[in-house]
């Protein structure tokens, strides 16, 4: 197997593109794909692996004497699961092959099931493509005598943390916020502190410009910060320019704009590696920036509300692990040996 006769793929059970949530259960079939009779020689295994990248820099002398500055790559692995996979089942019938069967594959759709619950404690998938990023992967490795490569395939996973805002104190309280700034006074409030991605909330502006300073137009701008050990980076994930705002001189301004909060991004959590060397460490938060554009120089000014994305409520919590009780199927557990690493504020009040 392996070969130009055969195919390989793997179909989880829950439909793309998934989130898996930590504590889960990744269930689904290597799907194998035999398109002429074929001997069975190769171990199957499926590992799931999750790996933390971030670069570091440092000075060097270069021989004609000059510095030069040097970026490394570093690539932690805090998640290696692998493991062996059982007997096939015949699509055609969906029944155990019998051992004595496994020498020769007939031509046809041969499915390996799979179940790997995952551990309670992971932080969130997060930029997977290239440095700084917090990666998963399921992998089917063929396992071939030691003159041929082995072959491997490599399939994505998205993972979360759980992060449940009833635990969190304060989280369903509103938010009041406020700054002055040349005359300018701007007040705020957040309906809520905390919200989970697809929820949508209210933030209220009250500003006082008693100069008539001209205002040209307030942007609020919802900002995904994280760091990964040195490495930080923002993502701004919404703009949008409150309407009553544009260009308006009055004394006292009233405003108000709703705002969705993204679907699919991860949740406010921040992780330490313990158990690894290096030690690496994960945190990711969000924030509300409101971005005040006045006219004349050096007028303009932005202040910052801290905003916590949860995931899911406890209803979704119960009925998700109800659905995921399943045990595993057709798998032997392994110690996991496999060393293949991937490429290369403002003052805020809460008040009921």
């Amino acid at each position: 197997m392996g070969n130009n006769a055969s195919s390989i793929n793997v179909i989880l059970d829950q439909a793309q593109p998934a989130i898996y949530y930590a504590g889960e259960i990744i269930s689904g079939h290597v799907h194998f794909n035999i398109t002429e009779r074929t001997k069975k020689t190769d171990e199957i295994y499926l590992s799931l692996t999750g790996d933390i990248g971030y670069t570091t820099t440092r000075t060097v002398r270069m021989q004609n004497g000059q510095m030069e500055r040097k970026t490394d790559g570093h690539n932690v692995r805090i998640l290696g699961q692998k493991f062996l996979l059982g007997r096939p089942l015949l699509n055609q019938s969906n029944r155990d092959i019998p051992y004595h069967d496994l020498h020769t594959l007939e031509p046809g759709l041969y499915k390996y099931p799979f179940s790997i619950r995952l551990p309670e404690e992971l932080p969130p998938t997060l930029h997977p493509e290239d440095y700084p990023y917090v990666r998963y992967q399921l992998q089917v490795l063929l396992e071939k005598k030691w003159y041929h490569s082995n072959d491997r395939h490599r399939y994505p996973i998205r993972i979360y943390p759980r992060v449940n805002l009833h635990n969190i104190s304060n989280s369903k309280s509103a938010v009041k916020f406020g700054t002055k700034r040349k005359d300018v006074t701007v007040k705020g409030v957040l309906q809520q502190a905390g919200l989970i991605p697809g929820e949508q909330t209210i933030l209220a502006l009250d500003i006082q410009n008693p100069g008539r300073l001209s205002i040209k137009r307030i942007d609020v701008c919802f900002i995904q910060r994280y760091e990964i050990e040195q490495c930080r980076r923002r993502l701004e994930l919404i703009r949008l320019s409150v309407p009553e705002l544009t260009n308006n001189q009055d004394q006292h301004i009233e405003a108000s704009c709703s705002l969705t909060i993204p679907v699919g991004i991860p949740p406010t959590f921040s992780y330490r590696s313990n158990a690894t060397r290096p030690i690496v460490h994960v945190d990711l938060h969000y924030d509300l920036k409101i971005e005040v554009k006045a006219k004349g120089l050096f007028t303009d000014f932005d202040l910052q509300v801290p905003v916590i994305i949860g995931t899911i409520s406890n209803e979704h919590f119960n009925s998700s692990m109800r659905s995921n009780s399943m045990s595993a199927v057709n798998m032997v557990a392994l110690d996991f040996t496999d060393d293949d690493m991937p490429p290369p504020y403002e003052s805020v009040n809460y008040h009921d």
